[in-house]
C-alpha cells in the first residue's frame, strides 16, 4: 500500500521450498556438551528476542563437524513454545560466524540466491504481520505449540527487486534506531528524577534537614511532620455489592487499583450509580485529592480529575493548597521508589497498609517558598517524561503502520 517513488514493479510471490532449503539445528548433543569448547551456537533466545542475530549472545560448544554450519544469509525460524505467538519467529544471521551452529529448537532456512535479497528486508519481512499471521495458523498444540518445518515451507513470501528491499530495510532500521534513541533519552529523564528523589529532598534520618543540593536562594532548614499534619481531612472508601447489577454503570467514577497508571486521573475503567453510592461504604472523594494505594500495588498514587467514589482499598487525602497536595505527591512517590512502605506494611493474606500508619508516616517538609519551587522542578521533569512517553508510543505507531503497508 505505501513504496518509495520509482518503484511500481509487481512484487514477486514464491513458496519458501522454491527458493531456498531448510536444515536442522543441533543434535545429538547431551546437557554436559553445552558451555564450553572452541565452538558457538546461536540460541533460541537469540532468535525469539531479535529480528537480526546479536552476534554477542551466541553460547560455547565444542567443535562437531557432523553439525550444520549457519553462514551469513541464513534465516532462523523458532519450532517449539508455550504461546503460539512465538511458534515460527524468525531472526537473519547477517554476519558470519566461525564455527557456529544453530540451537536444537529451531530450524535454519538457507536461500538458493542470496544476492536477490537484502537480509535487513528479510529480517522485517518475515516478522511482518502478514507473515506472522501465517506463523501463528501454522502452530498446533493445546499446552505447548509447535510447528511444522514442511508446512513453513509450503508457504509464499513476496518480495520485490532488490533495490527496493535495500530502501525498505534502511526505512526499518532508521525507525529502529530513533526508537532506542527515544527510550534511552526517557530513562535519562527517569535518571535525572530519581537522581533529585535523592539529592534535592534530605533524608528523614539525617541529624539535620539539608538537602545535598539546593536552590542557592532557600537555605532554611526543613522540618520534620507527620502526613496527617500537612493534609486536610482524609478518607477511605468501600465497593457495593457486584452481586447487584443496578449498582454499577451509573455516572459516578469508581476508582479502583488498575485506574492509577498516571500522576492525574481523568477516568476510570468502572462507574457506580446513585442507587450504588448510597447502599455501600463509598464516598465521593472531592477533586484535587490524593488518591494512595493500601491494598495489593502498595504505594501507587494519583490525584483526582474530578470527584470519584473509591474502594476501600485506597487512603484519600483533601487538601486546602494545591501547591503543598503538589508537594505531597513527590514526597509519597519517592516514599514508593525508595520502598519506605515495605517495612510498614501488615502481612496476611495479602500485604496491606493501614490508615493509622499513613497518618503517621513522618516526612520532611520545606519552606513554602522553597516547596513551590521544588514543584515547578518535579513538575517540568514529569512534563518531559510525559512528552517523551508520547514520542515513543506515537514512533511506534509509525513503525507499526509501516510493517503493516510496505510489506505483501
Amino acid at each position: 500500500k505505501v513504496r518509495f517513488r520509482g518503484f511500481d514493479e509487481s512484487w514477486r510471490t514464491e513458496k519458501l521450498k522454491n527458493i531456498g532449503e531448510s536444515f536442522s539445528g543441533l543434535s545429538g548433543k547431551k546437557s554436559s556438551d553445552f558451555g564450553h569448547g572452541e565452538a558457538k551456537y546461536i540460541t533460541y533466545l537469540n532468535i525469539l528476542n531479535n529480528p537480526i542475530i546479536d552476534t554477542k549472545l551466541t553460547d560455547k560448544i565444542e567443535i562437531d563437524n557432523k553439525q550444520h554450519l549457519v553462514k551469513k544469509g541464513d534465516i532462523f525460524f523458532t519450532i517449539s513454545s508455550e504461546t503460539p505467538q512465538e511458534v515460527g519467529l524468525s531472526s537473519v544471521l547477517d554476519t558470519n560466524l566461525n564455527e557456529c551452529y544453530l540451537n536444537s529448537f529451531s530450524f535454519g532456512y538457507r536461500l538458493k540466491e542470496i544476492s536477490m535479497f537484502d537480509n535487513l528486508f528479510n529480517s522485517y519481512n518475515f516478522r511482518s504481520p502478514n507473515f506472522r499471521r501465517k506463523m501463528y495458523i501454522l502452530a498446533q498444540g493445546i499446552s505447548r505449540y509447535n510447528i511444522s518445518k514442511k508446512a513453513v515451507l509450503n508457504e509464499t513470501i513476496c518480495f520485490p527487486k532488490i533495490s527496493e528491499q535495500k530502501q525498505i530495510g534502511k526505512l526499518i532500521k532508521l525507525m529502529n534506531s530513533l526508537l532506542s534513541l527515544q527510550q534511552r533519552k526517557l530513562e535519562l529523564e527517569k535518571q535525572l528524577k530519581f537522581f533529585l528523589f535523592q539529592n534535592a529532598i534530605p533524608s528523614k534520618e539525617a541529624v539535620i534537614f539539608k538537602p545535598k543540593i539546593r536552590f542557592r536562594e532557600f537555605q532554611d532548614k526543613w522540618k520534620y511532620a507527620k502526613l496527617s499534619e500537612i493534609y486536610n481531612t482524609d478518607c477511605s472508601g468501600g465497593t457495593p455489592s457486584v452481586k447487584n447489577k443496578t449498582f454499577y454503570g451509573g455516572n459516578i467514577p469508581f476508582l479502583t487499583i488498575s485506574d492509577l497508571n498516571n500522576k492525574k486521573i481523568y477516568k476510570t475503567q468502572k462507574t457506580l450509580s446513585k442507587k450504588g453510592l448510597e447502599n455501600s461504604s463509598a464516598k465521593l472523594v472531592p477533586a484535587g485529592s490524593i488518591s494512595l494505594a493500601m491494598y495489593a500495588s502498595v504505594g501507587k498514587i494519583g490525584i483526582l480529575s474530578k470527584e470519584m467514589a473509591t474502594s476501600q482499598a485506597f487512603f484519600n487525602m483533601t487538601f486546602d493548597d494545591d501547591e503543598k497536595r503538589d508537594f505531597i505527591y513527590i514526597i509519597l512517590e519517592k516514599a514508593n521508589f525508595d520502598k519506605e512502605w515495605i517495612r510498614l506494611i501488615s502481612t496476611g493474606t495479602q500485604n496491606n497498609l493501614n490508615a493509622k500508619k499513613i497518618r503517621n508516616f513522618h516526612i520532611v517538609f520545606p519552606t513554602y517558598k522553597a516547596l513551590k519551587g521544588l514543584n515547578k522542578l518535579f513538575c517540568n521533569i514529569d512534563t518531559d517524561i510525559d512528552i517523551q512517553y508520547k514520542v515513543i508510543v506515537t514512533t511506534n505507531q509509525l513503525k507499526q503502520f509501516l510493517l503493516q503497508n510496505l510489506f505483501i
